[in-house]
C-alpha cells in the first residue's frame, strides 16, 4: 500500500462507521493528494454512495480515478453491509481494478464511551487476477483502527492507524500508515473530514499525502 489505496481496503482518513440509517442515502466525495516523488503531484477522486435498505442492511458502492498525472480509472467498489447490533457489523468489500478482482470480508466495529469514540474496520484482501495475468493472491490481512475525541456533537478529532500485513511471500510484508486529523458536521445532515496519512514504515516525506471527503446525507424511513 502506497500512495491512495485503490484496492478493497477501505481507504485511509476514517474506517466505514455505523450504518447509515433505515432508507437514507448518503453521497460522499473523497479527494487525495500528494507529492508523487517526482518533483510532481497526485490527485485521486473517489466517490461513494449508500443506501439503507433495512435498520440492519445497507449497500455502499464507489468508484476511483487518478486525474493527475496521467489520468486513469482506477476502482469499482460494492460493499454490502449487515449489523448484528449498532456497534457490530460485517461487510464483503468487492473490488475491481485494472487486472484484479479482490473479495474482502470485514468486520466494522464502532464503540462510544462519553466523548472518546472507536471505530474499526478489520479484513483480508485475496485477489483474484484477470486475463492472461489471471492467478489467485492470498493478498494482505489489514485493519483501520480510529480512535477519536469529541468536542461537542458536531467537531472531533482522530488519530487513525492503518497497519498491514501482506500475505502473499513479500519480503517487506508489514505496512503502516498513521493518520491524523479532524472532523466536524452542520445540522446533522452535512459532514466533513481533513487528515494527513504519514507512512511509519520506510518513511519517506514522498510518501506523505492529505485527503478531504464531505458526506450529505437525506432520507430516512421517519420521512414517510
Amino acid at each position: 500500500m502506497t500512495g491512495v489505496q485503490t484496492c478493497a481496503l477501505p481507504i485511509s482518513l476514517n474506517p466505514w462507521g455505523a450504518h447509515v440509517g433505515d432508507k437514507v442515502v448518503a453521497v460522499t466525495p473523497f479527494i487525495y493528494g500528494g507529492p508523487d516523488g517526482a518533483g510532481g503531484a497526485w490527485i485521486s477522486p473517489y466517490l461513494y454512495g449508500q443506501y439503507g435498505v433495512t435498520e440492519r442492511f445497507e449497500l455502499l458502492a464507489g468508484v476511483g480515478a487518478t486525474v493527475v498525472p496521467p489520468a486513469s480509472f482506477d476502482s469499482i467498489e460494492l460493499m454490502p453491509r449487515y449489523f448484528f447490533s449498532d456497534s457490530t457489523g460485517v461487510a464483503l468489500h468487492a473490488t475491481w481494478s485494472p487486472g484484479a478482482i479482490e473479495l474482502a470480508p470485514e468486520w466494522h466495529g464502532i464503540y462510544e464511551l462519553g466523548p472518546i469514540g472507536l471505530t474499526v474496520n478489520a479484513g483480508w484482501a485475496p485477489a483474484i487476477g484477470l486475463g492472461a495475468a489471471g492467478g489467485f493472491s492470498p493478498g494482505s490481512v489489514y485493519a483501520l483502527v480510529a480512535p477519536e475525541y469529541y468536542f461537542n456533537d458536531a467537531t472531533s478529532v482522530f488519530v487513525e492507524l492503518d497497519p498491514s500485513v501482506a500475505v502473499d511471500g513479500s519480503t517487506d510484508p508489514f505496512y503502516m500508515e498513521v493518520v491524523p486529523g479532524v472532523s466536524t458536521s452542520i445540522a446533522e445532515t452535512h459532514y466533513f473530514a481533513f487528515g494527513v496519512a504519514i507512512p511509519v514504515t520506510g518513511f519517506d516525506p514522498s510518501g506523505i499525502y492529505g485527503g478531504v471527503w464531505y458526506s450529505i446525507a437525506f432520507g430516512g424511513s421517519d420521512d414517510g
